[in-house]
């Protein structure tokens, strides 16, 4: 429809004109797409490339105008979620506002450019946006957050933080990472008393958010599921995959699925740096959508999400399977490898083995196996520089392990994985692009089960870590999942848990249960000020500043004498 409207006087064009305006500001500040009764609302998530530039400041600047391009572009989605590490650095470091303090920066205009910005794209396009940037807070003279890392000289510390804004632009929440990545620690500050952050909407679902690395640790991922009830998570990261356990969508289809909670994953898009794969998902429902990509991109995944209260999605029916020698693969992707597996109690399964019945210990903790396969038949020819994937069969259950090399962890694991030959060591790789890889055997059958100990501090996770040639996981369609009893409900039991595999399968790399019981022991990661008995020294900033001024007073007090 296309109003035409003439005007003879300049008053009346102008009066008429403010209440056009005054209209639209009712109805953009108005707009919902979903409602508290709705069984779904609708979600975005972005995986978005390094952006370009020569400069910090040109980069922050190309990153916040391709943010507001997709938040324009996105169309009628609810909620919108960008990845970690994107925006901005130090360089371009702003202040943020706590929610609390009830500002919104497009018109409270005391931050950065592109947080003034973004805040007034979505108000413009009336959905709630959640971003990650470097915040810095002033510390001088005793000021700012109690955090592990000393106030420095220059008077300024630095987080890893994530923003909500609501349909308004007004920051609505605000979370500061606990746990960083190892050369983070360096540069970055932690709170003392880890953030737990929540939002509600005008849709009728509360959020809680974190960042990466805080996937693998109880507070304040665990706490928010299991303490506050938290049903939907929103979760940046720049996530650096670690096979077999640890790629990117495996982690967060797993996590979401023994959690059964809603989970908003947006990552970073440097496949050749390890990192790739974002994806929405409805807890035990599975993957909604999800995608890993081999070159860096920018791309907006959308889903209808349902909300738990409304009851468990059904998963979605896959087609039938036909056994295939050649698959497609990922073979742009770097990976890192797990150390951790060189110390389970492993048996390398026969080059051409069908069937396998077996029962494996670590300990006293033991894995049963059950596994079949068929030959391959295919009329293609074999060339005889071809590879086929070996495979090992593992436990563990102890401390001696960590998550990426970063932080000590206690995990139980019973698996199966691929290797590239016969040897421990060769485990956790993939055969790169110029192989000729070929499937000689498909899985018929695959059962693991085990009873999981209960968890000594009252936390523990018990998820399934699939994983396929395509780095992505074995649909949940495609697999049971039984626990008795319930593992979340009854952290303080052991619990029977049974993997079993319902559609066949070509080109497994990773067949696992999988379970994090979120050790106590502390990581001090080579830093100072992470030590216990670490004290803040008095060239701190904090001490520093206060010393420069006591100087600075005397001597005006001298002059004056």
């Amino acid at each position: 429809m296309v109003w035409q409207l003439n005007f003879s006087h300049g008053s009346a064009m102008k009066s008429i004109q403010l209440c056009f305006l005054l209209l639209v500001v009712f109805f953009t500040s108005s707009q919902q797409l979903s409602k508290p009764g709705d069984p779904t609302y609708w979600a975005a998530v972005v995986e978005h490339k390094e952006p370009d530039g020569d400069n910090a400041r040109l980069r922050t600047t190309f990153a916040s105008e391709s943010f507001q391009q997709i938040i324009k572009d996105a169309g009628d989605v609810d909620i919108i979620v960008f990845p970690e590490h994107i925006l901005n650095s130090r360089s371009t470091a702003t202040f943020v506002p706590h929610e609390s303090e009830n500002v919104t920066p497009c018109y409270q205009t005391d931050y950065e450019l592109f947080l003034i910005e973004l805040s007034c794209s979505a108000r413009s396009n009336a959905v709630y946006v959640v971003i990650n940037l470097v915040e810095k807070e002033l510390c001088a003279n005793g000021a700012g957050s109690d955090t592990f890392k000393p106030c420095p000289a220059t008077g300024v510390l630095y987080f890893n933080t994530n923003v909500v804004f609501d349909r308004r632009g007004r920051v609505i929440s605000r979370y500061r990472k606990t746990h960083l990545w190892r050369h983070e620690y360096v540069e970055t500050a932690v709170l003392r008393s880890p953030d737990i952050a929540t939002f509600t909407t005008d849709f009728g679902v509360t959020f809680g958010h974190f960042i990466c690395f805080d996937m693998l640790f109880y507070e304040p991922a665990m706490k928010l599921v299991r303490e506050l009830n938290i049903t939907d998570i929103v979760y940046p990261t720049y996530w650096f995959s670690e096979l077999p356990f640890l790629g990117a969508v495996q982690l967060q289809e797993g996590w979401a699925f023994g959690n059964d909670v809603n989970l908003l994953a947006a990552d970073a898009s440097e496949p050749s740096g390890r990192t790739t794969g974002s994806g929405i998902y409805a807890g035990r429902g599975g993957r909604l959508v999800a995608e890993i990509f081999e070159e860096p991109t920018t791309k907006l995944l959308i889903a209808e999400v349902p909300k738990k209260e409304h009851g468990q999605l059904v998963p979605s029916f896959t087609p039938l399977f036909t056994p295939q020698l050649k698959t497609a693969r990922v073979t742009k992707v770097a990976t890192y490898k797990d150390y951790n597996v060189d110390i389970f109690e492993s048996e390398l399964l026969e080059e051409n083995f069908l069937s396998l019945e077996r029962t494996l210990c670590h300990g006293s903790f033991c894995c049963t196996f059950a596994i079949a396969r068929k030959l391959t038949e295919s009329s293609e020819v074999i060339g005889s520089g071809a590879k086929a994937y070996r495979y090992r069969i593992a436990a563990y259950w102890g401390n001696e392990t960590t998550a990426i090399r970063v932080d000590r962890t206690e995990q139980a694991t019973c698996a199966l994985f691929a290797c590239t030959n016969e040897h421990l060591s060769s485990c956790g790789y993939i055969f790169p692009e110029f192989e000729d890889v070929v499937n000689r055997h498909h899985f018929t059958k695959l059962n693991i089960s085990a009873n999981f100990p209960a968890a000594p501090r009252g936390r523990r996770l018990i998820m399934p870590s699939t994983l396929n040639a395509l780095f992505l996981p074995v649909a949940v369609s495609e697999f049971d999942w039984t626990e008795s009893p319930e593992a979340a409900a009854n952290p303080d039991k052991p619990v029977f848990v049974n993997l079993n595999l319902v559609r066949q399968q070509n080109d497994l790399l990773t067949f696992a249960i999988w379970a994090n019981y979120f050790t106590d022991l502390p990581s001090t990661h080579n830093l100072d000020h992470m030590h216990p008995n670490f004290t803040v020294p008095l060239n701190s900033g904090s001490a520093g500043i206060l010393v420069s001024s006591f100087v600075w007073l005397i001597s005006g007090l001298f002059l004056v004498l």
